[in-house]
């Protein structure tokens, strides 16, 4: 225990010991900048910019449209919204795929590659398909 104890403390004088940071000019060796340093300073500096730095990322992420990048944060409606429009672009490109078919047919037709084609020949074709 006495250990233990004569330890901890050598860990915090080292921690209170004061160190100089000086900033010289290179050229006319002018001091620029003189900062007296601690450990504990230095250790409590950079927690508090950690923590102000977490801060501001939960409000980033909590008070802008952010907030729907988070898995599982959407509403239901938000849900029900993709879901009508997943199918509607599914029933869109089923379309475009039908029209093209028709305009492949017709191009077909007007350059006399192929016989003449009904609508029922059509889908025919297209149900083999």
């Amino acid at each position: 225990m006495n250990r233990l104890l004569a330890r901890v403390r050598k860990i915090i004088a080292k921690l209170r010991n004061k160190y100089r940071l000086v900033l010289l000019n290179d050229s006319s060796f002018a001091e620029v900048l003189s900062i007296q340093l601690t450990p504990l300073n230095l250790l409590m500096l950079l927690s508090s910019f950690f923590v102000i730095f977490t801060i501001i990322i939960f409000l980033l992420i909590a008070y802008t449209p952010m907030r729907h990048l988070v898995p599982g944060y959407g509403k239901a409606n938000d849900t029900e919204a993709w879901m009508e429009m997943n199918q509607r672009i599914e029933d869109m490109s089923r379309e475009v795929k039908d029209r093209q078919m028709k305009i492949d047919a017709l191009n077909n037709i007007l350059s006399e590659k192929e016989k003449v084609y009904d609508s029922s020949s059509v889908r025919k074709e297209k149900i083999k398909q």
